[in-house]
């Protein structure tokens, strides 16, 4: 492993690092300072569950129903609760609550919603109580970074035609399609409908799942993954419609009913996230995939920050280790718990990202940079506020050390780094 070995654990002992290398102590100072990918989902632990009052039965009965909404939603899998143990997590679901309150609530899946808004109980649950009881049970894990689903609405009126779906043309059903998506913690993108989405996809190309078109008006909106849904009002008041769901280039078509247009969202939803997730979803592994990922384009403290705090924040990362700083090269030894394809899928979709090539052969031996004073051995659970970070000023006193090749069986691939 070399003098550079830094150990970040991650999730639950995201904050416990064992650092050596009085280097790579101060480069490590300000690591927590940077938020996670934009891209992340940042509420994963928290949900609003409807409420008639604000006594002890209704908030217990609360907190149950939150607790599955949240396990739902960390999971990626509607059917979760059929799963595990519910008779004794649920028995006791506050102690997995870390806050809760109160606030004016209007249920958008309500379809006849009245005037005045109602009452909903806000709930914020721990992240690492809420992790143990998925790995006790060996329930899938759905990484926080996950991909935003495009969403094309085309409804068929007898007196209007064709046309799409839009917030201006009907709110409540996009609102109640938005709050379903965000109960699941799923990324919900709403196609523009500008002139360039209409030169690419007209409503009636939509309404009979144009796949060329569809994917066509896609391209712009930087997604792989798309919903298509068309739905109309029948005689008997019954809504009917059908929906295509792309994956990656999969298709997979369905038909639907229901009484009400709140209850045909409610069908197409779970089924269609349910699906989206299980493409990125992992049951955590009890031995972890090590595997060397060098990033280039790593030019000084700052990005060298980035880069680390982004790989440290990923979920099926288990742990990482700095291997070796090369020039404008860091090594990063990572142990992963799921699989590594995923892990390469999630680096792929990140912009600031670039695979150069695979290099599944032992790294060249490069020489890096080390402080001559020898080697500091610390434990610290966060960054001390009493270290200052390094200036461009400051001269060190460096020797060259030859890192260790890797080992022909460990994977590494090479990444370049471009980004904020």
């Amino acid at each position: 492993m070399g003098l550079f070995s830094l150990c970040c654990y991650n999730r639950a002992m995201k904050n416990r690092f064992i650092i050596r290398n009085a280097l790579i102590y101060l480069f490590m100072v300000g690591l927590f300072s940077l938020p996670v990918s934009a891209e992340s989902v940042t509420d994963l632990y928290e949900t609003v569950v409807p409420v008639s009052g604000q006594g002890a039965g209704e908030r217990m009965r609360a907190m149950r129903v939150g607790l599955g909404k949240v396990l739902v939603k960390v999971t990626g899998d509607s059917q979760v609760l059929s799963n595990i143990n519910t008779t004794e997590a649920f028995s006791n679901a506050k102690r997995y609550v870390t806050e809760y309150g109160y606030i004016s609530y209007q249920n958008p899946e309500v379809e006849e919603s009245s005037s005045s808004p109602g009452i909903g109980m806000s709930l914020s649950f721990d992240e690492a109580s809420i992790d143990r009881l998925l790995r006790q049970n060996e329930l899938q894990i759905w990484p926080s970074d996950r991909p935003g689903l495009l969403v094309w609405l085309v409804i068929d009126d007898p007196a209007k035609g064709k046309s799409f779906v839009s917030s201006e043309t009907m709110p409540k059903s996009l609102a109640v399609l938005k709050a379903l998506m965000r109960d699941r913690g799923a990324p919900m993108i709403s196609p523009l409908l500008d002139l360039q989405d209409r030169q690419m996809l007209s409503p009636e190309s939509a309404w009979k799942f144009n796949q060329v078109a569809l994917a066509a008006a896609t391209k712009r909106y930087n997604t792989e993954s798309w919903l298509a849904l068309r739905f109309y009002r029948s005689s008997t008041g019954q809504w009917r419609g059908a929906r295509l769901l792309n994956l990656n280039g999969d298709d997979n078509l369905r038909s639907i009913e229901a009484n009400s247009l709140p209850g045909l969202m409610r069908k197409v939803v779970p089924e269609a996230i349910d699906s989206l997730a299980s493409r990125y979803a992992y049951i955590p592994k009890s031995i972890n995939e090590e595997l060397l990922i060098q990033i280039e384009n790593i030019n000084d403290y700052k990005t060298f920050n980035q880069a680390t705090t982004y790989f440290a924040s990923l979920e099926v990362v288990h742990r990482l280790t700095v291997d070796y700083v090369d020039a404008d090269r860091v090594g990063l030894r990572l142990f992963v718990e799921g699989e590594v394809p995923l892990l390469l899928d999630t680096l792929s979709r990140d912009q600031r990202m670039t695979e150069m090539v695979d290099i599944s052969t032992p790294m060249p031996t490069p020489e890096i940079i080390t402080p001559s004073s020898g080697v500091v051995s610390s434990e610290v659970a966060s960054p001390s506020s009493e270290i200052n970070e390094p200036s461009a000023e400051s001269n060190l006193s460096v020797t060259n050390v030859p890192v260790p090749n890797t080992p022909s069986s460990i994977k590494s691939y090479r990444f370049r780094w471009g980004g904020q």
